[in-house]
């Protein structure tokens, strides 16, 4: 079929969407539900549109939404399921409702080829999923979900790679507002190198779950996560990527199973601990020999401790003898040094030393992480006495 964009308009003078679609159909309650070829003859609901829709593997259905005073029904048993190229668009994220009320439902919508949503409402109701994507490059832009009206377990969007891993979908300024006993906001699960950036997530059972092997790379802005049971599950993948998350009022903030995601930019109010929390601290011997390191690094924190990611946001050090002393810090063993302090010791009451270590950006540590140090003086065969102040995430 011939494409039906012209200089940046489709035919019927709509604004284009930024990609070539090959039809354009619409839905409206007040069409005559006749061909959805015009807004007089639109089809009335959503189903009819896309059921009318190519399924051609090479074809691209535009479908536009007008408003609805009350909201659109997909009214189909089980998790009604569409297999073309779509991109689907409302007009404002809350000002057509979409729903599925069949008793039956198991979720809303369910897309199998190319699609992209936008300015759409999902609403979930009962046990209703959201909307499922199992096709790499989907766009999910400018829409709300509402999933207080669960009553039993529901996803709002489910990234679902199990019959072969997706990639490449981007997901941005998106609203959910879920139910803080049944709402999985953000499940992605077997879907790798995707983006999601500026969602907000609140009142969710849990706010993201990333799961599936092969659920890699995947970056996550701007993203707002509050008031839920658990904020971020990863259970299953390697290198999540997270920058300017804001994390608050979840009873957990972060459940990080595998360990090796990287975390910049946190907004929380946490609170912070001391470590061992006593008054003689983890003792560091230095070489005998002056200017020397410590043969072995001292375990200072215990990977067994690290059960979630957390940040180390000062490091307190009492040195045993009146001379310099410097400390460095590794989470590898002793591979890499992530901090290296100098103190100097003096008479007892003045040797007690306090230093503020890296900020905003960097080392949030990941679960099961291990913190070890070595230490050396100028004469040699002394030590130090080390206090972290942790922030757990």
């Amino acid at each position: 079929m011939l494409a039906t964009q012209i200089k940046g308009k489709f035919l019927d003078g709509s604004d284009t969407v930024g990609r070539v679609v090959t039809d354009v159909l619409r839905v409206s309650p007040d069409g005559n539900d006749a061909d959805g070829r015009s807004w007089y003859t639109a089809y009335n609901d959503i189903q009819t549109a896309l059921d009318a829709a190519s399924t051609d593997v090479n074809d691209c259905t535009l479908i536009m939404l007008a408003p609805h005073t009350t909201f659109y029904d997909i009214n189909t048993s089980g998790a009604p399921t569409w297999s073309g190229n779509y991109e689907i668009i409302g007009t404002h994220r809350t000002w057509a409702p979409i729903r599925n009320t069949n008793r039956l439902a198991t979720s809303i919508m369910k897309f199998t080829g190319k699609t992209s949503i936008r300015d759409l409402a999902i609403f979930q109701t009962g046990t209703v999923d959201g909307v499922i994507f199992t096709n790499s490059g989907f766009r999910i832009r400018k829409c709300g979900f509402n999933s207080e009206a669960l009553s039993g377990a529901g996803t709002s969007i489910y990234i679902d790679g199990t019959a072969g891993f997706t990639h490449g979908g981007i997901i941005e300024d998106i609203q959910i507002l879920g139910n803080d006993s049944y709402t999985k906001g953000l499940y992605v699960n077997f879907s790798q190198v995707n983006e999601f950036n500026n969602m907000h997530i609140h009142r969710c059972l849990t706010g993201i779950q990333v799961s599936g092997s092969d659920s890699d790379y995947n970056t996550f802005y701007h993203t707002d996560i509050g008031d839920c049971a658990l904020g971020i599950d990863i259970v299953e993948g390697n290198e999540q990527h997270f920058s300017g998350l804001i994390l608050h009022h979840n009873t957990v903030n972060v459940a990080d199973a595998i360990g090796d995601s990287t975390w910049m930019s946190i907004v929380a109010e946490l609170d912070v601990t001391l470590e061992p929390d006593n008054f003689t601290g983890i003792s560091v011997g230095t070489h005998l020999n002056g200017d020397t390191w410590t043969t072995s690094p001292v375990e200072i924190r215990s990977a067994a401790s690290a059960t979630v990611p957390f940040k180390i946001v000062a490091t307190i050090s009492e040195a045993s003898a009146a001379e310099k002393f410097r400390i460095r810090f590794s989470s590898d063993s002793g591979l890499t040094w992530f901090d290296d302090i100098s103190i100097e010791g003096e008479l007892n009451a003045q040797k007690r030393e306090s230093h503020a270590t890296q900020s905003d950006t960097d080392y949030i540590f990941n679960k099961g992480t291990q913190i070890v140090a070595a230490a050396k003086c100028e004469n040699g065969d002394e030590s130090v006495n080390i206090w972290l102040e942790i922030q757990e995430i």
